[in-house]
């Protein structure tokens, strides 16, 4: 009897393990998946970036001479107004010293022809002639005044001297640059932004930007939009856009240096979802993606409508919503109906 019950419990045991179910995921096809999400989704760029400062100028002489005194170096810092060069001023000074004299004289002629034509001493028309030399020679001497003024170079703003570009007892043309002063506040980033970015600029809005300097590899500073050319530049058809940003204190930011641009971008439209690029399947010009059925991992072919994106993904207009899932990668081969799984690494 005990022989017979230890027969069927075995027997029972057996039957049980046979009708066990097999797991499925053996026979699902691993693919890369993705829920479907908004495209405001914000996507990062980078881009090469030229420093300059936000105001950069180069101070020139508007008159010829030789500077007799050079104030600054590079790297210092001076206020507005501050004297920066001078030219040799003996010219100058000879020529006002003269016009003062004619002034004088021609003063004084006048104020004799204005008492004898009262008294009808001299003719009217010699007291007009006294009248318009004394008026000229004035003239004369402001112009002495203003050329004498003009071998004095000053600082316009107050800021840092990026460049000497002369020499003490160096002889200088007008409009020669002797130095470039830059402003000691903030600094701008150029960089050039591709036409494929550009298209989307109405529907893309900077919410992050960051600018690294190469000179301060580990350092980012907050950067805003300041401006943004609506012609592209010939050579390379790009946009030249301008970020503005506040350097460390006591940095000093010379024209011509070098740095990255990492600005991410968001979409006026949060309620279009994107997809990524590897997700779409063209077949017969049109454009299809692989939706998940979360139930039973089935997949099906969706016709989906796109328009035009950046940064590896793209908006759907129609076909799929928010929240479907789909397949993000791995696309071929698959076949209507086929189950799938998420693709883990080992």
């Amino acid at each position: 009897m005990l022989r017979l019950f230890v027969s069927l419990i075995f027997t029972y045991l057996i039957a049980g393990c046979d009708n066990a179910p097999v797991p499925e995921e053996a026979d699902r096809r691993p693919v890369k998946l993705y829920t479907v999400a908004a495209g405001g989704q914000a996507r990062t760029y980078e881009f090469p970036a030229i420093i300059e400062a936000s105001t950069s100028s180069d101070l020139t002489f508007d008159v010829p001479g030789k500077i007799v005194r050079l104030t600054v170096d590079q790297g210092d810092f001076v206020r507005a107004g501050t004297v920066i060069a001078q030219l040799d001023q003996t010219i100058a000074r000879n020529q006002l010293v003269q016009a003062r004299e004619q002034y004088e004289a021609a003063q004084d002629a006048f104020r004799r022809a204005d008492a004898l034509v009262g008294e009808g001493a001299i003719p009217r028309a010699v007291h007009v002639q006294r009248e318009t030399q004394r008026d000229t020679a004035r003239a004369e001497l402001d112009n002495a005044r203003e050329q004498l003024e003009k071998t004095v170079l000053r600082a316009p703003f107050s800021g840092r001297v990026a460049r000497r570009l002369t020499e003490p007892f160096e002889y200088v043309s007008p409009q020669q640059p002797v130095v470039t002063l830059q402003t000691a506040g903030s600094a701008k980033a150029v960089v050039q932004v591709p036409s494929s970015i550009v298209a989307n600029t109405d529907q893309r809005v900077p919410i992050n930007a960051a600018i690294a300097l190469d000179s301060l590899p580990d350092r980012r500073f907050a950067a805003r939009l300041g401006s943004f050319a609506t012609d592209a530049t010939r050579q390379s058809l790009t946009y030249e856009a301008t970020f503005l940003f506040d350097p460390p204190s006591g940095a000093l930011i010379l024209p011509g240096m070098t740095g990255t641009l990492h600005v991410e971008l968001d979409t006026d439209d949060a309620e279009t979802p994107a997809v990524p690029l590897e997700a779409i399947v063209a077949r017969d010009e049109k454009t299809f993606v692989w939706r998940v059925d979360r139930r039973t991992g089935a997949i099906a072919l969706r016709r989906v409508t796109v328009g035009k994106g950046a940064g590896g993904m793209l908006p759907v207009t129609a076909g799929i919503g928010r929240g479907d899932l789909i397949v993000a990668a791995g696309v071929a081969n698959l076949e209507e109906g086929m189950k799938v799984r998420p693709y883990e690494r080992d």
